[in-house]
Order: structure tokens, then sequence, then C-alpha cells
């Protein structure tokens, strides 16, 4: 046994030379420029056309935004962003990127070793899920090695929207076939819901929330038994927490569907651990003289992320991201769309607030 874990380090030690001799780096420009982080490296599509106006940071509560692109190929399809307290993770169409959080502005190096589609990508008590829609999760075996492995083989269901880890070691994974539950770490599962795609699974206090194609449901028990607590034959397309309270962004199942107000999302919260659900959205009001009419918020039709970065809230809609002071209760514009038909989804690490363009969806 301990013959098989020295060459296994040797092999690592190897693994990790080599990386390093391969190592490519390229300068970047004094305002966006990031330390090296051991091992990094870019890739040659970076070196020629770098990305820009794909993804933003802010330090100071949205009053100032970076463009932290740089490094990244233009041509790179991004689809999720995703912040822990030390480093940022990009899952993009050919692969996963990742940066550290402790600098001004991320220097991005893609994991050589992990060349699948990252489709989402979740917290772990082991570490971090990254899913391909296709074929699963994978965890890093060691922290920082690049080195990747497929777990959780025994679930069927590869169409994987959401994972959580409660408190009691339980393991959920929303699909398009519904939840499925493991107690066991992974080895056996059981479905404990199957009427529609869940796209988000969170907890609170021993409450369990999920979004998807049924609206929100709520779970009491563990998860074994689930029930409908806002249904408005909508799709609930994204839904977290905003402290201890639950939040939910409904969006219609049929784009061609206006509701009378005008906006085709519509923003929910619940302070009572899902039990009863309130309006954000109706106090928006019109902003006058803030860029130009067609970027007004009363112009808004679609809302696509919220998230909360100390006493502010900040909301991306398709007319760009706009910022609370008073939960809710008036918002104001602090970022507008960087590319045309772009929306922002957000990732937070500390008091640091990343957006990430991306073509739409949730």
């Amino acid at each position: 046994m301990r013959i098989s874990i020295l060459a296994f380090l040797l092999l690592l030690q190897s693994f990790m030379a080599c990386q390093r001799s391969e190592e490519t780096t390229v300068p970047m420009t004094a305002s966006i420029g990031f330390p090296s982080i051991p091992g990094g490296s870019l890739t040659p599509e970076a070196e020629e056309t770098p990305a820009t106006n794909l993804i933003f940071q802010s330090t100071d509560g949205g009053q100032t935004w970076q463009d932290v692109s740089n490094g990244l190929p233009a041509t790179l399809e991004v689809r999720r962003i995703f912040a822990t307290g030390e480093e940022i993770f990009l899952g993009t169409a050919n692969g996963l990127y990742r940066s550290s959080t402790h600098a001004k502005a991320p220097k991005w190096r893609k994991e050589q070793l992990l060349e699948e589609r990252i489709t989402e990508i979740f917290p772990g008590r082991a570490g971090l899920y990254v899913c391909n829609y296709e074929k699963g999760f994978f965890q890093e075996i060691i922290a920082g090695t690049g080195m990747w492995k497929p777990v959780y083989t025994t679930l069927k269901d590869k169409s994987v929207r959401t994972v959580l880890e409660t408190p009691d070691g339980s393991v959920f994974v929303g699909c398009d076939n519904g939840i499925f539950k493991s107690t066991d770490k992974g080895q056996t599962w059981k479905q404990v819901f199957d009427k529609g795609m869940v796209l988000n699974l969170v907890e609170a206090n021993g409450v369990l929330i999920s979004g998807g194609s049924e609206g929100v449901l709520r779970s009491t028990d563990g998860g074994e038994h689930w029930e409908s607590v806002l249904d408005e034959n909508i799709l609930a397309k994204k839904t977290g927490r905003l402290n201890e309270s639950f939040v939910t962004i409904l969006g219609t199942k049929d784009a061609t569907k206006i509701n009378p107000e005008g906006i085709t999302s519509r923003l929910r919260i619940s302070h009572d651990g899902g039990k009863t659900w309130q309006r954000m959205e109706p106090t928006l009001p019109p902003v006058a003289g803030v860029y130009d009419l067609e970027e007004r918020l009363s112009d808004a039709l679609d809302l696509y992320d919220i998230v909360q970065v100390g006493e502010y809230l900040f909301c991306s809609f398709d007319t760009g991201i706009f910022r609370s002071a008073d939960k809710g209760k008036s918002w104001e514009p602090v970022l507008r769309p960087s590319k045309k038909d772009g929306v922002y989804n957000f990732a937070v690490s500390g008091k640091v607030i990343y957006a990430l363009v991306t073509t739409g969806g949730c």
C-alpha cells in the first residue's frame, strides 16, 4: 500500500513538473493584470485573441466595474461562473478555467486534464462538483492538482441541473426527471420527486426549496416529500437565498406571453421558510436620464439573477445590472449590457461580485 501511494505521488510530481515546463506566460496590462498562479498556463488561443467584455468584477459594491476577461480566448463559450473564498471558476464548452480571488483581477488557467463540457458548478464538502449535462459529476482528487475523477457514477440520470448537500450528509440532485436523494455518499439513490425538471435546490434551517418546471416546491421532512408552495403555471428558473430568506425568479414557460405589467419574469421572496411569497419587482420605477431611453429599468422585460453583497441587492435584467440599498424598494442602474443580447449571471466571493455575460437563459 505504501508503495502504491509513493508511486502515485511520484506520478503526480512528474505531471506537475511537466505542466510547469510547458507553461506559457502572457504579459497582462497594468490595469487588469493578476499575479500568476503556480502551475497556471494560458492557452495559445488566449495569446492570439484575448477576450474582452466577458467577465466584470466590482470590489466597491457595484459603484465601478472592471473588465477581467483578459487571458481568456475571445471565442470561449462560458456557461457557468462560480466563486469561493479562494478561487473563481468558469465552466466552459471546452473545459474548466480557474483563478485566484485574492488579487485585483484574475489571471486564468485551464485545467489540462478535464477536457469536458462543463455545464454546472456546485459546492461540496469534499470539494467542488463540476458537471457535464450528459456525463454526470467530477471532483478534484487533490486540491490544486487539476486531476478530476468521476463521482456518483451510480446515478443513472445524467441530466444534472443542480446538486445540494445538506447538514445531515444527504445529497440531492435535481435533474430533468425530478429529484434524487442519497444517504450513503452516492452509492445508492432514491427518486423523491418525479413530476418535472428541477433547476435549483437550496436549504435553510431544515427547510428544502426547489425550483423548476412545476414552480417552487418545499420539503420539511428531509426531502422525502414535496409540496407546491408557489405555482403560477410558470417556470421557477432561478431559486436561491438572500441571507435567511428564500428568493425565486419566475419566468414564463411560453416566452410569447407577457403579463399585464409588461415583464416576462417575476421576482418573489419568502421570509417565513418558504410558506408564503411576496413580490419584489412591482416597485421598480422608471429611471429618467440614465444612459438612454431604451435602457431604462421601465423597459426591462426579463430578469435572470439576483444576489446580495453586503448591504446591496444586485439584479440582472435584460437591460443591465441594477442595485438596491433598501431591500428592493428602489433600484439604480450600475452596469449596462456590454454585448448585444447579452445578460449577466453573478458569482460572489466575500464583498467582491463577478458578472458573467451570457446570451440569456437561467
